[in-house]
C-alpha cells in the first residue's frame, strides 16, 4: 500500500469509528431526556393528585388521572399503573406506592421504575429495589386482579 491509500484507510477508520461513538452516544443522551420527561409527567400528575387530595380528603380515581394524564399530553408514561384503589385509609405516605411506570432502558440508563409516592416524591428505582417494596405492599386481592387482566391481554394502566 502506498502513502495515499493508508491515509484513505486510517480516514475511513476514524471516521466509522466517531460515527459509531456518535450514535451511541445520542441513543443515550436519548434515554436520558426520556427518562426526565417521564419523571416530569410524573411530577405533574402528582402534584394534580396532592391538590385533589387536599380539596377533597381522598385520592381520585384512575379515570381523573387518566383524564388529566391526557391533557397535560404525558406520552413518555407509558405501562403506567395507579394503586389509589389498593390503598388502605391511613397508610404511610412516605414509604406507600401511589402509582409507577416501568421503563426498560439500555445502554448508560439502566430499567427501572420511575415511582410516585403517596406524600408526592417521584423517585426513579432500580428494577429489584421496586419489586422488594411493591411485593411488601400488594394484596392478594389486587394481584388477582392483575393477573386476571394480564391473562386476558388487557392493559391495566393508563394508555398513553
Amino acid at each position: 500500500m502506498n502513502k495515499q491509500q493508508k491515509k484513505l484507510v486510517a480516514n475511513v477508520v476514524v471516521v466509522t469509528v466517531f460515527t459509531a461513538v456518535v450514535v451511541v452516544g445520542f441513543a443515550n443522551i436519548k434515554n436520558v431526556v426520556n427518562r426526565s420527561e417521564a419523571m416530569r409527567a410524573m411530577e405533574l400528575i402528582g402534584k394534580e393528585i396532592l391538590q385533589y387530595r387536599k380539596t377533597y380528603g381522598s385520592l381520585p380515581s384512575e379515570y381523573n388521572v387518566k383524564k388529566f394524564a391526557e391533557q397535560i399530553g404525558t406520552v413518555r408514561l407509558i405501562d403506567f399503573h395507579y394503586r389509589a384503589t389498593w390503598i388502605e385509609f391511613g397508610a404511610k405516605p412516605d414509604t406507600t406506592v401511589l402509582a409507577y411506570s416501568r421503563k426498560n432502558y439500555r445502554g448508560f440508563v439502566k430499567a427501572g421504575y420511575i415511582v410516585l409516592w403517596l406524600d408526592g416524591r417521584v423517585e426513579w428505582i432500580n428494577k429489584k429495589q421496586f419489586e422488594q417494596t411493591l411485593d411488601k405492599q400488594q394484596e392478594q386481592l389486587e394481584l388477582k386482579w392483575i393477573q386476571e387482566h394480564m391473562q386476558k391481554g388487557k392493559d391495566t394502566g393508563i394508555p398513553f
